[in-house]
């Protein structure tokens, strides 16, 4: 049975890791870690639309998403991190926006600490929320980890790089994770999302995750939180150097489209600005997710100016749907982009064949 100092010691982790988080987007440049920099929109000067004929709303999961951007996993399990689940679930019910809770490996170890879990669900009892685990955990904790705050989707996180950054003690070291998820995928009651944890994802990965029963797919690129950093920090042992591992959003989302992959995509992975959501779309994303853009402006101007933000995303995502003469989603996936000297040497490396939709 666990005792309380392995629970100290997990939810010490846990506040190791907002506290690095914050600390990375405060002190770190992002302005093109995920790649966006390297894609531009071909103008549109005759649209041949009003603003108020964009209609931003987006069927997946079973559902009908207002807008096409969520708030992505953060945090949960310890005092500081519930109060912060709290906030971000009431921003979600005041802006109709999904949210994910960070990973429940920490609640499912101790029953008592689903309570900060649970007031998610409490707070937005209409809202669609998404739970969290880890790719290591089976069927039966996925089932718990859904009833604890009665979700509607799973997100199943796969983060080799994090794991093995981590301290021995601390992280695992073996990761034979497919067959897993697929079990999980195949018989729980909600759809299944995998979701890469900031490292992206190669073709290989998206043609293995096209055999399994998942219902979407998470890419997850490097250019938002760097956990790998994260886990360093922590451990004082910068001696794997990861700071250039993984794949951009961007470079993610090309692998997946050229992966022959027919699972519907979500991007994440350093978003900060309606344009980089939009691109995203325009990549082939069916939504976007954010956390540590939100997380760090969360802690350090509050509530309401997050809010104000996430209103400007859903406003200037109409305008960029204009700009392009885009009335839908399907619409603005015929868009047209032009790639940067960064992009092309990717598609050179790569052995990619130039799309339609790139100039």
């Amino acid at each position: 049975m666990p005792n309380p100092t392995e629970k100290n010691r997990y939810q010490h982790r846990k506040e190791e890791h907002l506290s690095l988080a914050q600390k990375y987007w405060r002190n770190q440049k992002h302005d093109n870690t995920a790649g966006f920099g390297d894609l531009r929109l071909i103008p549109n000067s005759l649209p041949e639309i009003s603003l108020d004929e964009v209609d931003l709303s987006v069927q997946l999961l079973n559902h009908r998403f207002e807008k096409p951007f969520f708030i992505e996993a953060m945090t949960g399990g310890f005092v500081r991190g519930d109060k912060i689940n709290a906030q971000l679930a009431e921003i979600a019910k005041n802006q109709h926006l999904a949210m994910a809770v960070g990973s429940q490996t920490i609640a499912l170890k101790f029953p008592e600490l689903a309570a900060g879990f649970r007031k998610v669900r409490e707070t937005n009892p209409d809202g669609f929320i998404l739970a969290n685990i880890g790719a290591s955990h089976g069927l039966e904790d996925a089932k718990r980890a859904v009833d604890m705050i009665q979700a509607n989707a799973l997100e199943v996180h796969i983060n080799v790089i994090q794991e093995l950054a981590m301290k021995a003690e601390e992280g695992d070291r073996s990761f034979y994770w497919l067959d897993n998820i697929n079990e999980i995928a195949g018989k729980l009651d909600v759809p299944v999302i995998v979701k890469e944890v900031g490292f992206g994802m190669s073709q290989q990965t998206f043609k293995q995750l096209e055999k399994t029963a998942v219902s979407a797919i998470n890419i997850g690129g490097r250019g938002g939180t760097n956990f790998a950093w994260i886990e360093e920090q922590r451990s004082n042992d910068f001696s794997l150097y990861l700071d250039e591992q993984g794949f951009t959003a961007v470079e993610s989302l090309l692998e997946a489209k050229f992966s022959s992959s027919t699972k519907p995509l979500i991007a994440t992975g350093g978003i900060q600005y309606a344009s980089q959501i939009v691109k995203s779309l325009v990549l082939g994303a069916s939504l976007v997710s954010s956390a540590g853009f939100i997380l760090s402006n969360l802690l350090e101007n509050g509530p309401e100016f997050v809010e104000m933000l996430l209103e400007n995303w859903e406003l200037d995502i109409r305008k960029f749907y204009t700009m392009q003469g885009a009335k839908n989603l399907t619409e603005l996936q015929q868009s047209k982009l032009i790639l940067q000297d960064n992009l092309l040497d990717f598609y050179k490396q790569r052995n990619i064949k130039i799309e339609q939709n790139f100039s």
